[in-house]
C-alpha cells in the first residue's frame, strides 16, 4: 500500500503487503483515519497499485477495515448479534449466510457464541476488543487497521489478540498496521514501523533497524523499547556485540555466551 497526501507535510510512505506494519509518532491516529478513507485525501491511495478514487471508494472501505481504540456504539444498539446484523446490512456486505458469517468471526477470535446473546454493557474491556476484531473481519478486508489495540489488556490478554493477529498474518496474509506508542509492544510485534513526527514521516523501514539506529534522533520522537535500552546498555559496558532478540531471555543466554 501507497499513501501519499499533502494535508500532512507531503507525507509518503509505503506499508508492505502481507505483513504487521507499526505507526508511532504525533499524527498516527490521523494517518489511520485518512488509510481508512475516514478524511479527505488532496493525494493518492493505491492497494495493490489500484488508485482510490470516486469510483471504487465503497468497494476499498470494504477491503480496508479501522478497529478504533475504544469502541464506539454507531447504531446504539446493546444486544451484540443485533448490532453485528444491522453492521452487515448498514455496510451492504454481501454474506450468504450472516449467522454463520458472525459465528465464524467469534471463533476466529476466542469468543464463545453465547456471547452475542449478550450486551456490550456484559463484556469486559478485552472481549470488547475481541468483539471489535470480530467485527472488522465480517468484510474478510485486505488490511486490518488498529488504533491502540493493547490499551487497558494485560499481559495475557495482549498475548491473544497478537496470536489472533499473527495467525490472519500467517495464513491468510492479511496487511495488519498497529499504531502505537507502545515502543515495546511495536518492538517485540511489528516488522515494518513508520515513525512520524509532525504530520512527516521521520523514518520507515524495518523495526529492528530503526530501533537500533542512532538512539539520540529516535529518543527526541519515540521511546525505545526496554529491551533495546537493555542490549545497548549491556554491549557499551561489556564491549561485546549482541544479536538483536525480541525476548529478554534470549538476551540473557547471549550475555552469558559472551561474558
Amino acid at each position: 500500500m501507497r499513501v501519499c497526501s499533502k494535508e500532512l507535510s507531503n507525507l509518503s510512505f509505503t506499508i508492505p503487503s502481507g505483513t504487521i506494519t507499526g505507526i508511532t509518532g504525533h499524527g498516527k491516529s490521523a494517518v489511520l483515519q485518512m488509510i481508512d478513507l475516514l478524511l479527505p485525501l488532496r493525494g493518492s491511495i493505491y492497494f495493490d497499485d489500484k488508485k482510490k478514487t470516486s469510483y471504487n471508494v465503497n468497494q476499498l472501505r470494504q477491503e480496508v477495515v479501522l478497529v478504533p481504540e475504544t469502541f464506539v456504539n454507531q447504531f446504539l444498539i446493546d444486544n451484540i448479534y443485533t448490532y453485528f446484523m444491522y453492521y452487515i446490512t448498514y455496510y451492504q456486505l454481501k454474506i450468504d449466510n450472516a449467522r454463520k458469517k458472525i459465528e465464524g468471526a467469534f471463533k476466529i477470535v476466542g469468543l464463545d457464541i453465547s456471547n452475542l446473546e449478550k450486551t456490550f454493557y456484559q463484556l469486559s474491556d478485552s472481549d470488547i476488543k475481541l468483539v471489535q476484531l470480530a467485527l472488522a473481519f465480517l468484510s474478510n478486508p485486505k488490511v486490518i487497521l488498529l488504533d491502540e489495540p493493547f490499551i487497558n489488556l494485560d499481559v495475557k490478554q495482549e498475548k491473544k489478540v497478537v496470536r489472533i493477529l499473527e495467525k490472519l498474518q500467517d495464513k491468510f496474509h492479511k496487511t495488519i498496521v498497529i499504531a502505537s506508542s507502545n515502543s515495546n509492544c511495536l518492538y517485540e510485534y511489528t516488522k515494518h514501523l513508520i515513525v512520524l513526527d509532525e504530520g512527516t514521516v521521520l523514518t520507515e523501514g524495518p523495526t529492528e533497524t530503526i530501533y537500533f539506529e542512532d538512539p539520540k534522533i529516535i529518543s527526541r520522537h519515540i521511546e525505545r523499547p526496554e529491551i533495546v535500552e537493555f542490549i545497548d546498555l549491556v554491549e557499551r559496558k561489556k564491549g561485546i556485540k549482541l544479536i538483536h532478540r525480541k525476548d529478554v531471555r534470549d538476551v540473557i543466554k547471549d550475555i552469558y555466551r559472551n561474558v
